[in-house]
């Protein structure tokens, strides 16, 4: 064990020698792997922060919302999920409104009309008027004014109050402009035989397109099981799209760290083969002393671990901190940054190819340190 510590040292001595006296050789191998490693992070975070731009549109567009709209016979009854249950079973924040046809504002533009069932009255009653009175919301897009209004229906007017929605509340995705709610006991007698639901879902914990067609299967068993006729709209679609787009990147990614990979174990094994050489005499010597040509070997590993890691990490800490500056200005992609999480699919791409140069660079060293100890002593 005394031997082994000592040897240990030794090498590590020796190591540290050949750094003093030959600084061109590890500052080479720093160099290149800083520069390069830096280099992919910058061209393969590109790729994670066009993905995370085109995302970001897309949920700024609905990519997490669900819309489906249904129509059944009104001698059928309708029950739907409630607001719990749909945050349990699906995990969805949910808004179900009838239609009850349109008015007419004092504008002269249609304002359509939306109900709800008596068992989502506490969830709508933030959103009306005090006591609970037909309320016209108005989209947090548009510049309309809050205030009472004078709506037009069937040849009768009405004064009702207005309300504008947050501005990240559900109802926007599906209020354009605006539109008037009804409590179940205000709602407006109608004809019509049938009766037309919009069901809202926002999507809690949203990440790829199978979460929205779990959501999607859900309701299209339930719905078809009360024999209702229904339409799904939803950002599936894209993000199918989206997902193969990324995965087809995946062969240029790996193309990307091949070559660097080439170029640094070119680098490696060139130093390695070159400083064993010269250093051969000695490290014959130390076999024949009884010291095994695997700790030579792990010698050269360690020390290419070490100055590749040190490397690779200055070149991830340089990128995290002027991601800003390179994403604006040398990638022109806006003002966006992304986190470790975000690119660690990345990492472990180019940490898995640097690793694989480090252990091809010891083959020659692993053969040469075999050599015959008469071969090189005589």
């Amino acid at each position: 064990m005394k031997s082994l510590i000592l040897t240990v040292l030794y090498l590590a001595k020796d190591t540290l020698h050949r750094w003093m006296a030959r600084v061109s050789s590890p500052l080479a191998r720093v160099l290149v792997v800083f520069s390069l490693t830096l280099a992919a992070l910058c061209g393969m975070g590109s790729y994670a922060i066009s993905a995370k731009i085109v995302k970001d549109k897309i949920m700024a567009r609905g990519g997490d919302t669900i819309v489906i709209s249904t129509s059944a016979s009104t001698e059928q009854p309708h029950a739907y999920p409630s607001r719990q249950e749909l945050q349990q079973l699906v995990g969805c924040e949910s808004y179900i409104l009838q239609s009850c046809g349109s008015a007419q504002g004092e504008d002269g533009r249609i304002v359509p009309i939306y109900s709800f069932d008596f068992g989502r009255l506490a969830q709508f009653q933030p959103l009306l008027n005090d006591g609970g009175a037909p309320t016209i919301l108005i989209s947090h897009n548009t510049k309309q004014r809050v205030g009472p209004t004078t709506v037009t229906l069937r040849r009768e007017s009405y004064t009702v109050g207005a309300k504008k929605l947050p501005k990240q509340h559900l109802l926007n995705r599906l209020i354009h402009q605006r539109a008037l709610i009804v409590p179940p006991h205000h709602l407006p007698q109608t004809d019509n035989n049938t009766v037309s639901h919009t069901i809202l879902l926002k999507l809690n914990n949203f990440r790829t397109a199978e979460d929205i067609r779990r959501v999607e299967q859900y309701f299209t068993n339930f719905l078809r099981l009360d024999g209702n006729q229904f339409h799904i709209i939803s950002a599936a679609p894209i993000m199918d799209e989206l997902e193969d787009a990324l995965n087809k990147q995946l062969q240029c990614r790996l193309a990307f760290c091949l070559g660097i990979s080439v170029i640094v174990g070119i680098l490696l094994t060139a130093l390695a083969g070159i400083e064993y050489r010269q250093n051969e005499y000695i490290y014959t010597l130390m076999k024949s002393f009884g010291i095994r040509p695997i700790l030579l070997v792990a010698a050269f590993i360690t020390e290419n671990l070490i100055l590749v890691g040190a490397s690779a990490a200055a070149a991830l800490a340089v990128f995290m901190e002027a991601q800003s500056y390179i994403v604006l200005n040398l990638l022109k992609l806006g003002n966006y940054s992304i986190t470790l999480p975000e690119i660690m699919t990345e990492l472990q791409l180019i940490a898995a190819t640097l690793l694989a140069c480090v252990f091809i660079s010891a083959i020659p060293v692993l053969f040469a340190a075999n050599r015959d100890i008469g071969r090189v002593l005589k």
